[in-house]
Order: structure tokens, then sequence, then C-alpha cells
């Protein structure tokens, strides 16, 4: 491993082999933040020394391919499977999947009902499993499914949290449970935070889904209608469909549009975040006094306040009821008393909640304004601040919608006010969060319809735009396009091919000045799941070679410390210009990742008056291309993006070779240097 353990982690990594070989299995408890997937990578490796082959269940793929990069961060060798993933290899000696993925491949391979030889053979199979968020594996739940077929391997359960009514099943299922709280790891290297935060996906129902995707085509598509399908598709993704029902009995032009383009009557009766929630108030139960729950309309407060009726729940709704400054004290007063267990608030009436007891708040319906956000977090969780007490922001978020893509940037922001966000960042590592999935699919169809590898942008906006679409349409579109980019969605390159035809033409015009500039239009879109069949079947649009991006005015970094981005442009100077390949600079990108896994990265490949002799005469060729931008953590996308900067950097100096008796990359080496002593 590359990584040192803390004091703390290697306590708890000895206890888990010691207990795992005396009774099968262990839980190791750990809170949100502490690096429970260095444990765990610390416990396979022990067991790969025995020639074991290990499983590591995470719940999300995102997840997993956070957990699988660490893996291979730390020099093991991790195969990533999930739904998401076409080439699926189950033969290396770690496997991280979903719970889902591996209950699909364990009945295939040895039976739809775990049999007593079933259960042999797979268990000999992975004879480690390691199962993060272990307080699934209970009930009819896939974890806890899966770990039926693994009875008799040995196993690594964790979490942040054990709920006491599943503590007896976890330890049936997976060995005995030790907890380390904050105290158990003062002075073991971890400095606790104030408060920690954590997120739980709560995704659409099929019905939901398929009304999602009709309301996404309309925004995109429809200009006369698209405010509302906008509207629409937030109120759908963030509040559920009872808010949208509630939006179709009103008197309003919305109403009209939710009436004809939405079946009302057909959706569920109940939105789809109310059984994530009973689950979080359930997991964090022992943990909190009081909870307040944000929501965005009136109609959920209602609902959530029959269905809680049990913890004695307080609604401060705002509006004329509670405007009266008596009649809210009341209410604020009713709030503190130790019966009330739970608060809900609208947007409209969270002004001024100010109750020290409420240590869990949980988050219905989020906000995109990270100010907006700290403020709400504030209210309940600043005065943890004087108690020394440790408190929890839940984020209930609903995966592939707009309901995602809003939470990032607050989140950047509670970071830099000291709260602990890193199990969300573990969560949100993967290649897209939000909508860009939806694009993403789109781009895929009219790849495959086309029979194509990369979709030209006038394409797309063609087959996605209306006959007659307008000149706003196809801005949005193109927007879209952007965002799904800058989500880690979607990738584009440029087509060697294409810009040596242009060139080539250019020339054959007599043309002695030639300005080509790569923009939009030259651009082609491929969905990320498929960019590895794109690079393998144009090889001659990735090569990696060495490439040419001036570091000091081509290269742009944003949401990173200036130290680290004056590092980072330093470090790339040398590898340009001693002429590394792609790869090694991509590498460089990765060491940024780890950083700074948010910052957005975009750079310039632009060459300037390069003489190219023709047959007769020479042509001097001025040719730019924009990428980006990119997160830095999305780092297959900025891999292939200099791989894709290095063809046709290629391209260029091998058309230039022999003018003006020196070679195309010791001139740009010559001005890079010269700019670096200056």
């Amino acid at each position: 491993m590359r990584s040192k353990l803390r004091p703390y982690q290697s306590e708890a990594l000895e206890w888990a082999l010691k207990t795992a070989n005396l009774r099968g299995g262990a839980v190791v408890s750990l809170p949100t933040g502490t690096g429970k997937t260095l444990v765990a990578i610390a416990f396979v490796e022990r067991w790969l020394r025995r020639g074991s082959k290990a499983l590591i269940l995470e719940p999300t793929r995102f997840l997993v391919e956070q957990t699988a990069k660490r893996f291979r961060y730390e020099g093991i060798d991790a195969s990533m499977i999930h739904s998401g993933v076409k080439e699926r290899d189950w033969s290396r000696r770690v496997i991280v999947t979903t719970p889902e993925s591996a209950l699909s491949y364990l009945r295939k391979k040895y039976g739809a009902f775990p049999s007593p030889r079933a259960v042999e053979l797979a268990s000999k199979e992975f004879q480690v499993v390691v199962i993060d968020e272990c307080h699934h594996t209970v009930g009819n739940d896939p974890f806890a499914q899966v770990m039926q077929y693994l009875y008799h391997s040995t196993k690594l359960g964790l979490s942040a949290l054990i709920p006491r009514r599943r503590t007896g099943e976890i330890t049936y299922y997976i060995g005995p449970i030790r907890r380390w709280d904050f105290s158990d790891l003062r002075g073991k290297g971890y400095e606790k935070p104030y408060m920690i935060a954590e997120v739980y996906e709560a995704p659409l129902r099929p019905i939901e889904e398929e009304l999602y995707r009709k309301l996404y085509e309309l925004w995109l598509s429809n200009p006369l209608v698209s405010n509302f399908a906008a509207l629409a598709l937030t109120t759908l993704s963030r509040d559920g469909c009872d808010a949208l029902r509630d939006s179709a009995n009103r008197p309003t032009a919305f109403a009209e549009f939710l009436l004809r383009n939405v079946p009302i009557a057909s959706l569920p009766r109940e939105p789809h975040k109310l059984a994530v929630l009973e689950r979080v108030l359930e997991d964090y139960e022992g943990n909190y006094e009081k909870a307040l729950v944000f929501v965005n309309r009136r109609c959920t407060a209602e609902l959530l306040a029959k269905r809680f009726s049990h913890f004695n729940p307080v609604k401060v709704i705002g509006g004329r009821e509670n405007a009266d400054p008596k009649a809210r004290k009341n209410l604020l007063e009713e709030a503190r008393r130790p019966e009330t267990r739970l608060i809900i608030a609208t947007s409209a009436g969270d002004e001024g909640i100010d109750v020290p007891e409420v240590d869990l708040l949980v988050f219905w319906s989020h906000v995109s304004s990270p100010l907006r956000l700290y403020q709400r977090l504030g209210r309940g969780l600043r005065p943890a601040l004087e108690e020394g007490k440790v408190k929890y922001a839940v984020f209930i978020v609903t995966p592939g919608t707009r309901d995602y893509d809003a939470l990032p940037e607050s989140l950047v922001a509670l970071a830099r006010e000291g709260v602990d966000v890193a199990g969300i960042f573990d969560d949100m590592s993967s290649s897209a969060l939000g909508e860009g999935l939806m694009m993403a699919q789109k781009v895929k169809e009219i790849s495959h319809q086309l029979g194509v590898r990369g979709v030209g942008s006038e394409a797309l906006v063609y087959s996605l735009s209306p006959r007659y679409a307008s000149a706003r349409v196809e801005r949005k579109i193109l927007r879209e396009l952007e965002e799904s980019v800058r989500a880690g969605a979607i990738f584009y390159f440029y087509d060697v091919s294409d810009v040596y035809s242009e060139i080539q033409s250019r020339a054959e015009m007599g043309d002695t000045e030639v300005y080509v500039l790569l923009g939009l239009n030259e651009r082609r879109y491929t969905p990320l799941d498929e960019l590895e069949d794109v690079m393998k079947s144009s090889p001659e649009n990735f090569m990696d070679s060495s490439l040419c991006i001036d570091p000091i005015s081509g290269l742009e970094i944003k949401g990173a410390e200036e130290d680290t981005v004056q590092w980072f442009k330093i470090e790339m100077y040398k590898l340009v210009t001693s002429g590394a390949r792609a790869s090694k600079v991509a590498d460089l990108f990765e060491s940024l990742a780890s950083e700074c896994p948010t910052a957005l990265v975009r750079w310039r490949f632009k060459v300037s008056y390069v003489l190219i002799p023709i047959d007769d005469h020479s042509m001097r060729l001025t040719l730019t291309a924009e990428y980006g931008p990119y997160m830095a953590k999305n780092i297959k996308q900025i891999r292939a993006a200099l791989y894709n900067t290095a063809s046709l950097w290629n391209l260029i100096s091998g058309l230039a070779v022999g003018s003006e008796g020196v070679s195309l990359c010791d001139r740009m080496v010559k001005i890079l240097r010269a700019r670096g002593r200056g």
C-alpha cells in the first residue's frame, strides 16, 4: 500500500483481522470521514497474500467507482462492476461492485436460491467479503441476499452508524461489532469535526422515471413550454409526485401544463423520498435528540407531520398563521419541548429557527445556493461549536436528476467552513451525478441510430430539437452538452482526419494564411461509458505521445488554492518542456484530483504561424482547440482529452517537419522556456 494508516486505523485493522480469524467476520464502526475505505484495503491486502479472492460491496455505483480507484491507487488491481459497465471481469482477485450486480452474478452461476451446495461454492470463490454501509444487510435487501450465498466467507463490515434494532441481524450475518466514537479517536490522528454531512439516495420509481424523461424532452425541445417543463422536473425530483399533484390542483397556467402532460391520477400517492426519510430517522436513532427536516412545499410538511405523528412533530410553515411574532414564539417554544422530536420547516418558514437541541438536519428539499444552505445549517448546527458536540446533516437526493446537480457547489462551500463532507464526496465521485446522465443517454441513442463513434454537435441539435428549432433551443442543447461534459457524463474530442481534411482543402485552394478554430461544430460527443470503445476504434485520435500545452497562458484551473495552481503549472511546464507523453501529464492531473477533486480545469491547444511546406508554396497555419471544463476527479475524461491533444500535436508537427530548419516541438519548447525564465 502507498498510504500509511493512522494509529486509529491500524488499531481497527488489527482488531478486525483478529476477530475475523476467530469468528469468521467483524464489523468496524468508525465515524464518517475517518477513512474506513483504507482500513478495508489493508484488510483485503492481508488476505490477498494468502491467495484469496475478495468481493467488495458498495451501496451505489458512485462509490463502486471511487473505491475501485482507491484500490488501484494503493497498488491493488480491482475490477469495477455495476449496471453502467459493459465489460465485466469477474476473474480478477478483487471485485468492487454493487449488491445488485453481485446478486445477479451469484444467481446466474450458482442458482436462484442459496442451497447448501451453492453457499459452499460461492464462499470458496469469494473467500473475503467487504460490506460497506453494512447496516443494509438485513431483511430482503440485496446486501442481505448476497450474504446468504457467502455465509462461509470471511467478512468485514463497515458503517458509520449501526442502528440498535439491527445489531442482532448484522452480528448474525457478518460478525461482532466494535464501535470507535470520537472520544476513542482523540490523540490518534483524527480531529473531530463539529458537523458531519452525509447523502442518502432516493431514486425515482419506474413510472416517475418515464415521466421525468418525457418532461426532459419537452424542456429540451419545446420553447413554448420549456419553463413549465423545467419547473415540473425540479418539483418531481426535489419534492416528489405529491407536490406535482398539489400544483395541478391550483388555478394556474402551470397547473394547466401539468394536466395536459402529466398522468396525475396514475402517480404514486406518496413521494419517492418518504421511505428514505424513514430510514434516515431509523439509522440515526440514538444519535439525535431532535431532527429538523427542511422541505419546500406546505403539502410535503403536512404529509410528513401525519406520517411521523409519533415524533410529536411541529410544523414551521410560514405564511399568515406564523407571521404574528407571538404565534411564532409559541411555536418555537413548542419545538423546544423534550417530547417534540421532529421539526418540519418549509423554505418560507425556516427563518429564525433557533433550537440548540437540534442535532440532526435532514434536507428533503435542498437549495442550490451555498449561502442559503449554510444559513440553514448554521441555525441548527452552529451551537455545536460551543458545545463540542458533533451533529449531523443528511441530504436526501434523487440520482440522475437536477436534484443531484444542485448539490456539489453547496458542499464545497460547506467544506470551506469546516464541515466534514468527505463521505459525500466519496458518494459523488462518479463520472456523472445528475441530469448529465440523461443527456448521455440521448447521445448514446443517437450515435447508435447513426452507427457512428462520436456524434457531431449539429447532428445532436438536429436530432434533439423540433424541425424548425429556434436559436434559443439550439443554444439550450449546446449548453446542456457543455454541462454534461462538466458533470462527467459525456466526452468530446476532435477528429484529426477532419482537421487534416480542412487543412488540405485550404492548401488546395492556394491559401497562404490559414486560421483553424476548432469549436462546438468540430466536436464529436460520446457518452463516457463508451469512451474506451471509441478510443480503441480510432487510435489515431488518442495518441500517448508528447503534447504541447502552454501551462502559463493556455491552462486554467478554478476551485483550487493559488499555491496549488502555481505548483501544478510549474510541474506541467517541466513535463511539456521535457517532451513527456500525455500519460505522464495525466498522472499529474491525477495528483491534482487527489487534493482538489472538484476543481475545474480547461486548456487551450494553440499553434501560431506554423510554416507548412506545400508543393510549390508554403502555408502559415494557426490552429486553436479548446478542451474542458472538466472536474479534476473525472480523470478518465482528462486523460482521453490529453491523448486527443497529443494527436493534434502529432498531426501539426508531422505536417511542419523540415520547415524553417527547426522542428515545431523545439520552437515551442524554446518559447515556454523563455517564458519560464521571464
